[in-house]
């Protein structure tokens, strides 16, 4: 007894349609996952980038003040505006986005 597949059977159309459609779906699924978490990898990997250069900042703005402090002790002038203009002429340029206050009012370092 042999069994034949008929293609124009609308029967074996439909469940070849289902088949296909299932398959799509899937593959639709699968992709938009991978993007979706590839997206939220890198917003990560962005935010811990962010939090190393706020804390870095943070350490050499306190490095400074504690560099001003020793030179005040020994010269009575801190230096600090001759030091920061010099770095301006090596073409340097500080924003002011990031002063002490700021950085400690940064809710990423706040946890928040």
């Amino acid at each position: 007894m042999a069994f034949e597949i008929s293609f124009t059977d609308p029967a074996v159309q439909s469940a070849l349609i289902q088949a296909i459609g299932g398959i799509l779906a899937a593959a639709v699924a699968a992709i938009a996952a991978a993007v979706i978490g590839r997206q939220i990898a890198g917003r990560k990997r962005l935010q811990a980038a962010l939090q190393a250069s706020v804390s870095d900042i943070q350490f050499l703005l306190a490095v400074e003040t504690a560099h001003c402090e020793m030179h005040k002790e020994v010269s009575e002038e801190s230096f600090k505006q001759r030091i920061r203009q010099e770095a301006r002429d090596q073409g340097f340029e500080w924003s002011g986005k990031f002063t002490p206050g700021r950085v400690r009012a940064m809710s990423i370092l706040n946890g928040n």
